[in-house]
């Protein structure tokens, strides 16, 4: 395997994603960023896990869920990110 594919795992495009819009994006912003729900869940719940990011709700209607990361994915999305700039060198 590649290492430049492994930059493409769902739960580190995910990390990207949120550091490219600032740190936090709606559920929905992610939904089409990854294209399976299902596979999007795994990633987050897996992410939370981690305290890569923190899932925030907003009691609206319809109920809207965002996604911020936390100090620990902000550092470890930008090593990611470096990493990144070193392979495409």
């Amino acid at each position: 395997m590649k290492l430049s594919s492994l930059l493409e795992v769902p739960s580190i495009r995910i990390l990207i994603f949120l550091d490219e819009k600032g740190g936090e994006a709606r559920y929905g912003d992610l939904a089409k960023f990854i294209a399976s729900r299902g596979t999007l869940s795994m990633n987050l719940k897996d992410l939370e896990e981690e305290r890569l990011i923190k899932r925030r709700i907003v009691e609206t209607k319809p109920i809207q869920a965002y996604y911020t990361l936390t100090a620990k994915g902000f550092e470890i999305t930008r090593r990611l990110k470096e990493i990144k700039r070193i392979i495409r060198e």
